[in-house]
């Protein structure tokens, strides 16, 4: 969520618009300018919580930055740890429908979620982007977005041609992006896929493995 960036943002001074939603959404930090958004559609959004109604499933359902979940219990606390951002329980998340989420998530156990995705990208694949981004999440997002139509969007906006990009990645919802940019890199940390497509690799997330690349590659 862009809102759960804020802080690092922050912390650092950015001072550039940042992708976020897996590339739902391009917004600038400071001024609040929606660059670039593309919601899931209503119908498809009613669908996902008719379906984690049926099945039992926790559902992030991620709405004009904010965050609504049916009720709160283990994940919704993992995810709110993970995140820092608080979820509104609104008890029936079909008080929302006729809204379209830029983001919509099932957290469950990873044994679970290895069952689920064949069957959401089944149920859903074709009207929506289905991806599975940590071991416990399953995202779904409007079918036209990907991290690499988001940068390509950004880097058009400023002029900035894809031979000048450097991306930095660890997951397969990483891989559209690294695909356009001019140069590549995959933290020590990446997904065997990742790292098979990258220029570089540098040293995990955990041990400034951004940092030393810059240092090495830039500095």
């Amino acid at each position: 969520m862009h809102r759960a960036i804020l802080p690092i943002s922050d912390q650092i001074g950015l001072e550039n618009p940042i992708i976020s939603y897996n590339g739902g959404m391009v917004k600038h930090p400071r001024t609040g300018e929606v660059i670039y958004h593309t919601p899931i559609q209503a119908a498809d959004a009613t669908a996902l919580v008719e379906y984690g109604d049926q099945k039992g499933l926790h559902l992030n359902f991620c709405l004009n930055d904010q965050l609504f979940i049916k009720e709160y219990n283990q994940w919704s606390e993992l995810y709110e740890k993970r995140t820092g951002v608080s979820a509104t329980a609104l008890g029936n998340l079909h008080e929302l429908d006729g809204q379209e989420p830029t983001k919509m998530q099932i957290l469950d156990t990873p044994e679970k979620i290895d069952l689920l995705l064949t069957e959401c990208k089944t149920e859903f694949g074709e009207r929506l982007y289905v991806t599975r981004t940590q071991v416990e999440y399953i995202e779904f997002m409007n079918p036209q977005v990907s991290k690499g139509r988001a940068l390509q969007a950004l880097a058009d906006q400023l002029g900035i041609p894809n031979n000048r990009i450097v991306t930095f990645g660890d997951g397969y919802n990483d891989e559209s992006m690294m695909e356009i940019a001019g140069f590549s890199v995959a933290m020590g940390n990446s997904v065997d896929q990742i790292k098979a497509i990258a220029d570089y690799t540098t040293d995990t997330n955990q041990n400034d493995g951004v940092a030393l690349a810059v240092e090495h590659l830039l500095l």
